[in-house]
Parts: structure tokens; C-alpha cells; sequence
């Protein structure tokens, strides 16, 4: 045990659980192994990788909300809003027709999207995130600590800590405000404001282990939201879960604002490596309100998403100054050059190139080069002595 502490004492403290593990080559391609660098798909996750090869569409915010999908665009301003973020929103009615018809042709309209992410949420809980999965992968990060860790788990006092936060429901701007029927007007600069019940949720992503050993007590974090999974943390477990909500709750939709945290004690059991696959399993589970992130134009009871937004007027030509310079004849040749690549092709006629010059124009012609020739030769003569 005392070399077991000796190995644990200087295994590597992580200052923040944002930090990202390198790959190694070949890693999550075999039967036991996971790619743990992505943390748990999300539905907006799912609808960016599925879209990454459709243009933004701009659209134009107007000042009356009631013809705006989106909220919170800039009145009269031309913004360009991907099409995943019109989906997610339920905006699709504000999309391009042919690109709407692209994408049902594609299977990538916004139920085949739901449908997708749904299935690879459940895909992850079944295999990555199964609680035999979670227990390997803990298992196989806490010998890289120390490979006696396991064996300072069965042996010491050893107790988990899962976090537990209180979340209120927020509005940010007016037109938000108004879907949802409150009339209070919002102070200026405009704040959040408060509405509906708080929700009290565990952590579902994360928990910490407590290893009272050496006379000091020895603090891990274990979460499903960091390439690393199993870290070893110099703050107790509340000051880092409060600057580090992520690791525990994975993304927090936008709407949710944490307000208090708490921390609730749990004996590990037999085995705290399958107490926490478990735990971890169901927290899965039950993160899948948090990774549909419903958007703030869906959540709201008025719903806009029969709108369609306007599109930004189409860009007039650009005026080059070459082109203001250049003489009316010279204009009327170039139009005569495009006419009949536009238009249809005009009845062939007999060019002054189609036929043979006469002897008297070549003789012209001879005379007007000679002309130029002495004139040249004049100009080019040097001018001194």
C-alpha cells in the first residue's frame, strides 16, 4: 500500500477538465475500445455534421416579431443562418425550396434528422455508454494513475459525491417575452427574466470519488464529457463543479440559467468503479433532455414556425469604371458578341470576311500602311544634333 501511495501521490493533477487527449492511432476502432475524445452526440451535433455541406441561407429580421421564425434578428439587417440552426428551430419553412426539396431527396429533411439523432443517442447508450463499457474504460483510466488503484478503492474509505443543481427557466429578450404571454416590459439594457418553475436535476455526466488516504483525502473526477474521463483534481469537488458544469451536465441548453449547487454523498458499495458505471449509465439516460436542447423559438406555447422568414434581395451587378468609360459604338459591338450566346442565333449572313478583297482595296490598304509606316519612322527618329 505505501508504494501504491507513493504512485499516487505523483501521478499528474489535472488543472481543468477542459483539457483534450491526444488520439492514438487506432483508437474506439475494435470491439472493446471507444473513441472517448467526443463527448455524448447531441441533437444539434448530429443536425451540423449531417448539414456541413449547405450553405447558409440569409435571410432579413423584421421589426414586427410576428413575421420573424427566428428570434433576436436584427430588424431590416441581412444575417446569414445556417440550415442546421433554421431546422433545430423549426424555421425549415424558411429555406430555399430547392434546398428543401435537396434535402428530402437526401433523407436529410428535419424528421429524418430527429430520426437520426434519436437513433444514435440510443446507438451510444447501448455500446459506449453501457455500463459495461463505463466500467473498462474507468477501470483502464485508473491504472494509468496508479496500477494499484484498484486495489486502494477495495481497501479504503472510500465515498462518491454527485452534484446536484438547481436550474431556472429564462427569457432573454422581448419578442421571446411576448411568445411566451408575459407583458412585463424588460428593463434597458435588457436582462434575463425568470419564468416557470425551477428544476432541481442530478448531474448526469460526472461524479467525484473521495479517497481519504495518507492524511489527506484524495479527489477524482469521473465524467463521460471529457476526453480523459478519470482526472485527478487539486479543488474539492463543489468549487470545481461549479466552474466546471460541462463535465457534469454536458451541454446545458441555452435557456437554463444554474442558480444553487449542491453536493450529495453516496456509499460506493462493493465496487465503486460498477457504483459508478451505473450511476454514469442512467445519468445517460436521463442527459437526453439535455442533449435535444430544445430552442428557445420551439419552447416558446407561440409558436412562429409557419413563418417564413424573408430572404435578402438578390445583389446587384457591380458598376467597374471601365465599363462607364466605354464609347456607345464599342458597347453596341459587345452586346452584339453576347446577343447570341442570350438569345437565338440570328440568320447567317455574308460577312465583309467571308469574301476576297478587290485589287482596288488592297491597294488601299497598302497605301494607308506605307502612310503609317513614314509616320512612325518620323515619330521614332531622335531628336538632336
Amino acid at each position: 500500500m505505501t508504494t501504491d501511495l507513493r504512485q499516487l501521490a505523483s501521478a499528474p493533477v489535472s488543472a481543468s477538465a477542459h483539457r483534450v487527449a491526444p488520439r492514438r492511432p487506432g483508437a474506439g476502432t475494435n470491439d472493446t475500445t471507444f473513441d472517448w475524445s467526443r463527448a455524448p452526440a447531441t441533437r444539434a451535433r448530429v443536425f451540423a455534421e449531417r448539414l456541413t455541406d449547405v450553405r447558409p441561407v440569409c435571410l432579413v429580421g423584421s421589426r414586427n416579431d410576428s413575421e420573424n421564425c427566428l428570434l433576436d434578428l436584427t430588424p431590416g439587417a441581412n444575417v446569414d443562418v445556417s440550415a442546421s440552426r433554421l431546422m433545430l428551430a423549426g424555421c425549415e419553412a424558411s429555406l430555399p425550396p430547392s434546398v428543401s426539396t435537396a434535402l428530402t431527396r437526401s433523407g436529410r429533411d428535419a424528421r429524418a434528422l430527429e430520426q437520426a439523432f434519436s437513433e444514435t443517442f440510443a446507438a451510444e447508450s447501448q455500446g459506449k455508454f453501457s455500463v459495461p463499457a463505463i466500467a473498462q474504460r474507468i477501470t483502464e483510466c485508473l491504472r494509468q494513475i496508479s496500477p494499484g488503484m484498484p486495489h486502494l478503492l477495495r481497501h479504503a474509505e472510500v465515498y462518491l459525491e454527485m452534484p446536484r443543481v438547481t436550474f431556472l427557466h429564462r427569457l432573454t429578450s422581448e419578442q421571446e417575452a411576448r411568445r411566451h404571454h408575459v407583458t412585463t416590459p424588460f428593463p434597458n439594457p435588457p436582462v434575463g427574466r425568470i419564468t416557470g418553475a425551477p428544476e432541481v436535476r442530478e448531474a448526469m455526466l460526472g461524479a467525484y470519488i473521495r479517497l481519504p488516504l495518507g492524511g489527506g483525502v484524495h479527489t477524482f473526477i469521473v465524467s463521460l464529457a471529457t476526453p480523459h474521463t478519470v482526472e485527478r483534481i487539486r479543488e474539492d469537488p463543489r468549487t470545481h463543479a461549479g466552474q466546471h458544469l460541462h463535465a457534469i451536465f454536458g451541454d446545458v441548453p441555452e435557456y437554463l440559467q444554474a442558480a444553487r449547487l449542491q453536493m450529495r454523498t453516496v456509499a460506493p458499495g462493493d465496487d465503486v468503479v460498477h457504483t459508478l458505471a451505473e450511476w454514469l449509465h442512467d445519468g445517460h439516460q436521463r442527459y437526453r433532455d439535455f442533449a435535444r436542447s430544445e430552442t428557445r423559438e420551439t419552447l416558446a406555447p407561440e409558436s412562429h414556425r409557419h413563418v417564413r422568414q424573408p430572404a435578402c434581395p438578390p445583389a446587384a451587378p457591380p458598376r467597374t469604371p471601365d465599363a462607364a468609360r466605354t464609347p456607345p459604338r464599342a458597347q453596341a459591338l459587345m452586346q452584339a458578341e453576347v446577343l447570341p450566346q442570350t438569345g437565338a442565333a440570328p440568320a447567317p449572313t455574308r460577312s465583309r470576311r467571308d469574301r476576297q478583297p478587290s485589287a482596288a482595296e488592297l491597294a488601299e490598304a497598302l497605301a494607308a500602311l506605307e502612310r503609317l509606316d513614314k509616320q512612325y519612322r518620323m515619330l521614332g527618329r531622335p531628336r538632336f544634333g
